[in-house]
């Protein structure tokens, strides 16, 4: 199964749209890195650090695979489409991170 078809799979099987998978996913990839990462690093802001390069890094393979795709016919419209899509995975962790590192909304001791 090719990388196009799973993401039908998920779409069908979810009944979401293109969109609302992007947003879950990237939230879903910074929220499992920090979790993962926990054991790992006991510096949280480090932790931060990691979890929003992992989150970016799948932000563009997803966006690198779906090109491929359509590689060597990519036109401006795939472009604009991948700059959309890599922009709906990454807002929330971005949010999260900044919110996170410059407030103390999520601070466990105030």
């Amino acid at each position: 199964m090719g990388f196009q078809q799973f993401k039908i799979y998920v779409a069908d099987f979810t009944g979401l749209d293109r969109d609302s998978l992007h947003i879950y996913v990237g939230v879903g990839v910074f929220l499992f890195s920090l979790l993962v990462t926990r054991p790992l690093v006991k510096r949280h802001l480090t932790r931060l650090n990691i979890a929003l390069l992992v989150a970016t890094f799948f932000a563009f393979l997803g966006e690198y695979l779906d090109l491929s795709h359509n590689y060597p016919h990519i036109t401006g419209e795939h472009l604009r489409l991948s700059i959309h899509d890599i922009i709906n995975t990454c807002f929330w962790p971005y949010v999260l991170y900044a919110v996170n590192r410059w407030t103390s909304l999520f601070d466990k001791h105030n």
